[in-house]
């Protein structure tokens, strides 16, 4: 999806230059045409006015859809990504996360693909945002684990047989 997209906006990107370059004709034989007041030239650049009229009211009204379809691309972009993510979680830190927690989490990973594979982009935003929660539940349990990351770990009092005391002099 995402190529088909860059494919028409180098395609749109086209139009506009040629558009651009239509107009600068057009204003070039518009002032040729005034100044030597023929009459002929100046139907034609009335001609040319027209079809730049027309071109612009296509790029307005392909504008909506353009940016929906960019905002599709965007929620595509993110869900896949979020679930190559979730994957790695899942993967990395299987021996840390309750086991219904992670069926549940899978559940929610494999319906959110299914949805994506159906190109159902108002159901990929649901159980992206359903996905998305879950994940966080996870990170939380994972976190409040005694022993079970840095930050508990870096809280845990060692006894004092450790403790070396120095002293430092400079030469």
């Amino acid at each position: 999806m995402r190529i088909r997209f860059d494919e028409q906006l180098k395609q749109l990107n086209k139009e506009m230059i040629n558009m651009g370059t239509m107009i600068e004709e057009s204003i070039g034989d518009a002032v040729k045409a005034l100044m030597k007041q023929d009459v002929e030239l100046a139907q034609k650049v009335m001609a040319g006015d027209e079809e730049i009229d027309r071109m612009v009211r296509e790029a307005e009204d392909n504008k909506a859809e353009d940016e929906k379809r960019k905002e599709e691309i965007d929620l595509r972009n993110k869900a896949e990504g979020f679930i190559a993510q979730i994957d790695g979680m899942l993967e990395d830190n299987k021996d840390k996360i309750d086991p219904k927690q992670a069926e549940e989490t899978k559940k929610l990973r494999d319906d959110l693909q299914k949805s994506l594979d159906e190109n159902n982009m108002e159901e990929v935003k649901a159980k992206l945002d359903m996905l998305e929660k879950a994940a966080m539940q996870a990170g939380q349990a994972m976190y409040n684990q005694p022993n079970g990351d840095a930050a508990s770990q870096s809280t845990q009092t060692h006894s004092g047989d450790d403790v070396v005391d120095g002293e430092f002099t400079e030469k």
